[in-house]
């Protein structure tokens, strides 16, 4: 019995099918891996996530905290600056007697008593209301040489300043902090607490308090920093208000009131100053 030749066409047609057929499932099986491995992936990020999240809530509450202590200390900070320039700096009652003091001590914190001394020390005993403010008119004799006369006015110039940035303009201020946000960033947040630190205690110790503040700068941007400070005023508090600094601390006398040098005379060794006082 003769056996029938299978229809090649039929063959051919069987094997296209087998062929895709494996190749459909190959690719099923790709897919299945594939998803398989991302859920395994977002397995392992979803435990990562409940593993780290209660130390990442830790940390921002922490970050949180901290943000609303440093804003709590500024705003402490200030206002203890606006308490202190109402007692002393601006006061409602007569600000002579202090006024007074402060000459007197800034004369004894120069150690010249004998070369440089006050003749002669007055104020009017009424005052000139302009409204929001009212003004005292004294008047000052001094005898002594050039450079004690002017080391006393210019520690008297400061009167009304309480802070760095109360002798820095706000261009200066605003030249500075970009100087520094911008070639030493890390020290951003300490040069701008410099600005608020109190005055008279950066002249006591003015190397101290800018290595304090620019201690992440790299020494070049450091030494260029200081270079912007001194030029923009911080000289003059060296120079002046540094050597009484500590004095007029010890003495209670910081910080001084608002009073403003007004006509200036000399004969010889005396020196004839027109005063002004402020009070509220």
């Amino acid at each position: 019995m003769a056996t029938k030749n299978k229809d090649p066409r039929r063959l051919l047609s069987g094997l296209v099918a087998f062929a895709l057929g494996m190749t459909f499932a190959i690719g099923a099986c790709g897919v299945l891996a594939s998803h398989a491995r991302l859920f395994s992936q977002k397995r392992d990020t979803a435990v990562m996530i409940g593993t780290q999240l209660p130390e990442l809530k830790s940390e921002v509450a922490l970050l949180e905290a901290s943000v609303e202590a440093e804003q709590i200390f500024a705003e402490q900070a200030l206002f203890a600056r606006e308490e202190q320039a109402a007692a002393y700096v601006l006061p409602e009652g007569s600000p002579v007697s202090r006024a007074v003091s402060a000459i007197q001590e800034i004369v004894i914190g120069f150690q010249q008593k004998d070369a440089f001394r006050i003749q002669k020390l007055t104020f009017n005993a009424s005052e000139e209301d302009h409204g929001s403010y009212k003004t005292i008119i004294g008047s000052m004799v001094l005898r002594g040489g050039f450079d004690e006369t002017a080391s006393l006015l210019s520690v008297l110039g400061f009167g009304g300043d309480m802070m760095v940035r109360d002798v820095l303009s706000v261009q200066d201020q605003q030249a500075f902090l970009s100087f520094i946000e911008a070639n030493a960033p890390l020290s951003l947040k300490g040069a701008e607490d410099f600005l608020y630190l109190d005055l008279v205690q950066y002249a006591y110790a003015p190397d101290r308090e800018e290595k304090r503040m620019l201690g992440d700068a790299p020494p070049d941007i450091a030494d260029e920093a200081r270079s912007m400070l001194l030029q923009a005023g911080l000289s003059g508090v060296r120079g002046s208000l540094g050597p009484v600094a500590e004095h007029l601390k010890m003495q209670n006398l910081w910080p001084l009131p608002l009073l403003r040098i007004g006509n200036l005379h000399r004969d010889g060794d005396l020196w004839t100053a027109a005063l002004v006082l402020y009070a509220r």
